[in-house]
């Protein structure tokens, strides 16, 4: 473990084993953490960190963009001596990987409830106001009561106590600051087509953003598609076993 001196931040990151490097990209309320019980090959370098804003990373107190996700990304992958990485993104972290690729060399690209664009805004900013007032613990809570979450996650309580967890590492500054980037996010859509390198999509047959797949069917050159039955966004924490054979059998 260690810390990367990037963009006048500090960016936190752990990494593993020799070999090819793949690069894992958390959700947002998300840490490094969000993926300890996805088991990768032991033949690769994997690298997991905090974006900026969470976990044990700096909070600077202005919106993170995309892009200033992207750029710390660069510097950390530059810090590490790294080239050509294999990134793994999942939520946010998907957005992230896909436009270092569009701007970067990757090898492949991994993108797990894939967004295309900035989601929309009014639940957001609901729950920004609830992680200042409450708390990110309060925040995850609310979001169940809401149904934003499946019922393979808050039904599991292994997996339901492992999002409270990383919900719990991040402040609720950060996560507004996260939050209210992300929603100034383009829309991806036209720039698929771009994408030269193999690329796979995976999402839980419950995640509600499974509306994205056409959208990467029609326009992503070289695509695999995987679909885990049974769950839903958070399939790190709901089907951590199934989620490694499927980015294990791309990588």
């Amino acid at each position: 473990m260690g810390i990367a001196p990037v963009n006048s931040i500090r960016i936190f990151f752990r990494e593993f084993g020799e070999g090819e490097p793949v690069v894992l990209i958390h959700h947002l309320a998300g840490t490094r953490n969000s993926w300890r019980e996805v088991s990768l090959r032991t033949d690769k370098r994997v690298i997991t960190y905090d974006l900026r804003g969470h976990g044990r990373s700096s909070v600077p107190m202005t919106e993170y963009l995309i892009e200033d996700h992207r750029e710390d990304l660069r510097g950390l992958l530059e810090f590490l001596d790294v080239e050509d990485p294999i990134l793994v993104g999942h939520s946010i972290g998907s957005l992230i990987a896909l436009d270092y690729a569009l701007k970067y060399s990757v090898k492949k690209l991994v993108l797990i409830g894939a967004l295309v664009s900035a989601p929309n805004p009014e639940p957001y900013e609901r729950y920004v106001d609830v992680a200042m007032r409450l708390g990110m613990i309060a925040l995850a809570e609310y979001r169940k009561n809401l149904g934003d979450f499946s019922e393979a996650l808050i039904k599991n309580a292994r997996a339901w106590n492992n999002l409270l967890s990383v919900y719990s590492e991040n402040s609720p500054l950060g996560y507004k600051y996260a939050t209210l980037g992300l929603l100034k996010a383009r829309n991806y859509v036209n720039d698929l087509e771009r994408l030269d390198v193999p690329v796979k999509v995976i999402y839980g047959s419950q995640d509600k953003l499974i509306t994205n797949l056409e959208t990467f069917r029609q326009r992503v050159r070289n695509l695999s598609v995987a679909v885990v039955e049974g769950v839903g966004h958070f399939v790190n924490f709901e089907a951590p076993e199934r989620l490694s054979e499927e980015i294990n059998g791309f990588v």
